[in-house]
């Protein structure tokens, strides 16, 4: 296998992101740029420098269509989820690129290669159920882990002791739960939504009509959508979204290596 330059990746990244961008476009589905994608668009017009992946949001009704078409059309790039393949490990969708690999050290090994993240965005019942969704998608973060030399014996511990408890649940019987939370609600039919696969859950709620409409922005010298309020999702993930952390937190959170297969 030959390694992926981090540039190479971001290359592949945006590719990919411009594929699933034209199937939205020709098939009517709303997206918008989410979490730290948006955040760099915004505050750096491309990938904030020391990030290196790209978070997508799709509301429920778009998000099940993408995922019954995408891979009936698309060949290069293809999506995987629950739905599609029983072996995947995540609770949302990713589209990735064939031909290649992706190696996270934190993690179990999973079925894709470079990739983009895909968030369903949900209707939101009440705060316990955004609560319930977030708790579950944690149970499959513990799960995913695995130990590694740089964990402290305390974390290596507890670690150890929450994956005990969660032995008799496997990841497809904990995917199958958090869908079934986190649809109990018509999208369409709620005064708010939440991103019901993210381990946060319960603090990502926003009014429906954030996404009723779009605004452009510049993300790596191409224009893509971005909620017509991005402010007030960028303040309610981030707080003062336009300061810059503090140079000792300006690191990657991912620890990966992807490569092509040859």
């Amino acid at each position: 296998m030959k390694e992926i330059t981090g540039e190479e990746l971001k290359k592949i990244q945006v590719e990919i992101l411009d594929d699933v961008v034209m199937f939205c476009q020709r098939h009517e589905l709303r997206y918008f740029l989410a979490y730290g994608t948006l955040l760099g668009a915004v505050r750096h017009n491309g990938y904030i420098p020391w990030d290196d992946d790209i978070d997508i949001h799709m509301p429920r009704p778009d998000y099940e269509k993408f995922i019954e078409l995408y891979n009936k059309e698309q060949d290069c790039n293809r999506v995987v989820s629950p739905e599609i393949d029983k072996r995947y490990r995540t609770a949302f969708a990713k589209v990735y690129r064939k031909g290649t690999v992706v190696r996270e050290f934190h993690f179990k090994p999973d079925v894709f290669g470079v990739y983009i993240d895909i968030f369903p965005l949900d209707g939101l019942k009440d705060r316990k159920q955004a609560q319930r969704c977030g708790e579950i998608r944690r149970y499959m973060h513990v799960k995913n882990s695995v130990f590694t030399s740089g964990m402290s014996l305390l974390r290596k511990l507890r670690l150890a002791v929450t994956k005990t408890i969660l032995l008799p649940f496997s990841i497809n019987t904990l995917q199958r739960r958090i869908k079934s939370i986190a649809t109990e609600c018509n999208y369409n039919e709620c005064e708010y939504v939440y991103s019901s696969y993210s381990r946060l859950a319960a603090k990502e709620q926003f009014p429906r009509e954030m996404f009723d409409n779009y605004r452009m922005v510049v993300f790596e010298g191409k224009e893509y959508r971005a909620p017509q309020d991005y402010d007030l999702y960028l303040h309610t993930l981030y707080g003062d979204y336009m300061k810059l952390p503090p140079e000792d937190k300006r690191v990657s959170t991912h620890n990966s290596q992807a490569y092509h297969i040859e």
